[in-house]
């Protein structure tokens, strides 16, 4: 039987990674589209002497809509993009560029190529304050420009998908974390300030109230979760991706064995994030496998990957937070 054929945008990244590897494994043919160079790639080392993966620079926000690339491909996971609430509200127009713009430019290409399914990483974000356990069918009220453009993005993918006759599916994804999770230039969910901090022997730091409960999804059932979409679900269909499973911010701080410290200066209200995940577990076989403590013990046998990470110094988190207080 012929291998299938794969490709990832935003290949090299946290969820891009650990995606690819998931497709390596089970004998995909994967094609690794990144704007970062090939010896920036180190998520992908591991890969470099394998000729099942062929890697792409190209920024998606300049892909021409026929690129040979995306030629035979039988499934495209669309995981590039950016994702920051509180950085959108200063940037919004980079966030709709890469999000909005970029994905529609993955959509072309894909459409020309007559690629057979895309798989969309939405987000979470898309719901806003939404009651919990979150339903897929609950309503959207996006509170950032990063949240609306994932939601843009997700209707375009189904919008095209309708139209030019090809397969899609969106995963609305809760809080990832893991080996391998940077956020960059902002400050992202937390885990990775926290796995610093607990490499510094420090105390934690939370934003907001200690009531918050946060459903975090390790990065492997993430993976696992984009597999199984692009073979057992339905098209047309968004799910949640989730543990199903909320811990509170002291739980987590004790699976780190840390002390936790909140910071409450910012007046921001609580967060809560928990998916109801049942509409997925019902139309396919996926679960998650990977509880948050055993997740925990995972990433603190690779702390070190966190040595040159960011902390949240105070004032600079007050500052990064201003935009989003002023709206709240």
């Amino acid at each position: 039987m012929e291998n299938k054929r794969s490709l990832v945008t935003g290949a090299a990244g946290f969820l891009g990674s650990h995606l690819v590897d998931k497709l390596i494994k089970a004998g995909h043919d994967v094609i690794a589209l990144d704007i970062l160079p090939l010896e920036e790639r180190q998520n992908l080392s591991q890969w470099k002497d394998s000729p099942r993966l062929t890697h792409s620079q190209r920024d998606i926000t300049q892909l021409q809509e026929n690129e040979d690339i995306f030629k035979e491909v039988d499934t495209v996971f669309h995981l590039a993009g950016k994702e920051c609430a509180t950085d959108s509200l200063n940037n919004p127009t980079e966030y709709f560029n890469i999000n909005v713009i970029g994905t529609m430019k993955v959509l072309q290409a894909c459409k020309n190529a007559q690629v057979k399914k895309v798989v969309y990483a939405s987000s979470f974000e898309v719901y806003g304050d939404s009651s919990t356990p979150t339903l897929e069918t609950d309503p959207q009220y996006p509170l950032s420009p990063s949240a609306l453009s994932k939601k843009t993005a997700e209707e375009m993918v189904f919008h095209w998908a309708e139209i030019f006759q090809f397969e899609a599916v969106a995963l609305r994804i809760f809080n990832a974390f893991g080996p391998r999770y940077k956020s960059h230039k902002s400050f992202g969910n937390g885990f990775e300030a926290w796995m610093k901090q607990s490499l510094q022997d420090k105390p934690l730091t939370f934003i907001g109230e200690k009531d918050q409960i946060v459903d975090f999804i390790y990065c492997t059932d993430v993976a696992n979760a984009f597999l199984t979409a692009s073979e057992e679900v339905k098209s047309g269909e968004a799910y949640n991706i989730g543990s199903g499973k909320p811990h509170s911010l002291q739980e987590i701080a004790n699976f780190l064995r840390s002390n936790s410290i909140h910071d409450n200066s910012t007046h921001l209200h609580s967060q809560k994030s928990w998916a109801d995940i049942s509409k997925f577990q019902f139309d396919s076989n996926w679960q998650p496998r990977v509880p948050l403590s055993s997740g925990i013990e995972f990433s603190l046998e690779v702390v070190k990957e966190w040595e040159n990470s960011k902390t949240w110094d105070h004032d600079e988190l007050e500052k990064f937070l201003l935009p989003w207080e002023k709206c709240s």
